[in-house]
């Protein structure tokens, strides 16, 4: 019968324990590093037009996030008002009973 290797964290040059967020850490470093490289590299207008890009992407974003919010509190003001006059409904049947 063959022994099984249990699994354990594997242990580094300087004999820490790594992770998967150990991992991903640095895999996020390498990533940063290789934009950075990268951005470096482009022109001056190239990097205008990005930072204009990413800008329009943000404006339209918050734009859209705007309008759920205004059709959000719009449905909860008809709500409310019809809240209101089941009460009021209510408050006149009560009236007419007495």
């Amino acid at each position: 019968m063959k022994k099984t290797k249990k699994n354990k964290a594997v242990k580094t040059k300087a004999g820490k324990k790594t992770s998967i967020l150990g991992g991903a850490t640095k895999s996020l470093k390498k990533f940063g590093r290789g934009t950075a490289n990268s951005i470096g590299g482009l022109s001056t207008t190239s990097k205008v037009v990005g930072g204009a890009a990413l800008v329009a992407l943000g404006l339209s974003y918050l734009n859209k996030r705007r309008g759920q919010a205004a059709a959000t509190a719009t449905d909860t003001s008809s709500d409310a008002n019809a809240a209101e006059q089941s009460l009021s409904a209510m408050d006149g049947a009560e009236e007419n009973q007495a």
